[in-house]
């Protein structure tokens, strides 16, 4: 639900793929409310519906304004795979309704696409187009610390193109894979607000894989990415930068216990003004999964790097912790729990943000095509720009329907 992620920032854009499949349990795989055609065509629908109760909608200081929030998530997938290649083509949106304030009501959207092929065991190619269609809550982003900024939701669109190519057999010694991502923020209202922080960035990157041990890779990895705005307002320093990193790592699953990732390294951002201040310095990505139990899942990650600020300053030092617990009690009800700690420490001005956060959910299985969770989330930042300070606590009830 948009009201339980809206307040953690996310994770950039260039987020590398062999990381994301290390933490995900079966990223393309399906159960059995999905329908399979005669063609061989996978569809997956599915209608999720929220109720949830959000004590401080704005993120304010004091007195913060409550609202129930009422959210409806129809999405569905379509998927061909011969067991090697695959096809797939999303579609997901979201219309969210606040009992206490008819301006902040928002419908958000998203359409993806996505092919993996492999002509033989020694090349790979993976390519994803998405394109999404979002609001900012009041509050949040542009409206940040003055969400009365705006008198509805800033909207704004997100184009992805990512590419990336592998040479090398899985069991042979070394692979060489290259990367290309090209992204678009572009805003839609408000103008004279957003304006400024309409962007689009490339990134190419390449990495080496050295496989030390059966399902163990040490590699090296090099990405540059050049960012530009479209717009600069009269008198403000130039925003464009290029962003270099060079990471050396680790990736494992040495069994169906203990899966993971280290990427350590660090990260020059070198703006075009002179005038902004450049960054140099230690970045890292660290993921892992680890199953005590064949029910019951402990994952873990943590990064460093910088970013662009939605308002001001030249760049934002994001250092991110998670971990998450989850733990299936029976085949049809499990809980989970998470804790966060985020530090956005921000450069050209004086503030350092600091960000705890508890998520809890219970999820029941009513039937194979039925689910309701309950759920919560307790958020705080503590910030140096005590405008900035906020607590907010969520709770909520949903149900996810499927075929």
């Amino acid at each position: 639900m948009k009201l339980w992620s809206a307040q953690m920032k996310a994770y950039k854009v260039n987020v590398y793929w062999f990381s994301f499949a290390l933490l995900s349990d079966g990223v393309f795989a399906y159960i059995p409310d999905t329908h399979i055609t005669d063609g061989g065509l996978f569809i997956k629908p599915s209608l999720e519906i929220g109720v949830a109760y959000d004590d401080n909608i704005y993120n304010q200081q004091h007195a913060g304004t409550s609202s129930g929030i009422m959210t409806l998530m129809p999405a569905i997938n379509f998927k061909m795979d011969d067991g090697v290649n695959y096809y797939s083509f999303d579609m997901n949106a979201e219309k969210g309704t606040y009992e206490a304030s008819g301006e902040d009501d928002y419908t958000d959207g998203e359409l993806g696409l996505k092919a993996h092929l492999e002509p033989n065991d020694t090349h790979r190619v993976d390519a994803s187009l998405k394109g999404e269609w979002l609001t900012e809550s009041r509050g949040t982003g542009k409206s940040e610390g003055n969400f009365d900024r705006t008198d509805e939701p800033i909207k704004y669109g997100k184009n992805t193109f990512a590419a990336s190519y592998e040479y090398g057999a899985l069991q042979t010694k070394g692979r060489l894979a290259f990367d290309l991502i090209f992204y678009e923020k572009e805003y839609r209202n408000f103008d004279d607000i957003t304006r400024r922080s309409n962007y689009d960035s490339i990134l190419l990157g390449s990495t080496f894989y050295y496989a030390t041990r059966a399902n163990t890779d040490a590699f090296i990895e090099i990405n540059a990415e050049k960012i530009g705005y479209d717009y600069n307002a009269p008198g403000e320093l130039i925003r464009d930068s290029d962003v270099y990193t060079a990471f050396v790592g680790m990736q494992w699953e040495a069994s169906a216990i203990v899966r993971g990732f280290v990427k350590i390294g660090g990260q020059a951002k070198e703006f075009d003004d002179s005038g902004r201040e450049d960054f140099t310095g230690f970045s890292w990505n660290i993921g892992g999964v680890w199953r005590p139990l064949t029910y019951s899942k402990l994952t873990f990650s943590t990064s460093q790097a910088t970013d662009d600020p939605d308002v001001d300053g030249d760049y934002v030092l994001e250092t991110k912790y998670n971990i998450d617990w989850k733990h299936d009690w029976t085949s049809y009800y499990y809980s989970s729990v998470g804790i966060y700690k985020y530090k956005d420490d921000y450069s050209g001005i004086s503030r350092v943000d600091d960000i705890y956060g508890l998520t809890l959910k219970f999820n029941y299985d009513v039937t194979q095509n039925i689910a309701v969770a309950v759920f919560g989330e307790w958020d705080r930042n503590q910030s140096t720009e005590a405008v900035f300070e906020y607590d907010k606590n969520v709770v909520g009830l949903s149900f996810t329907f499927t075929l």
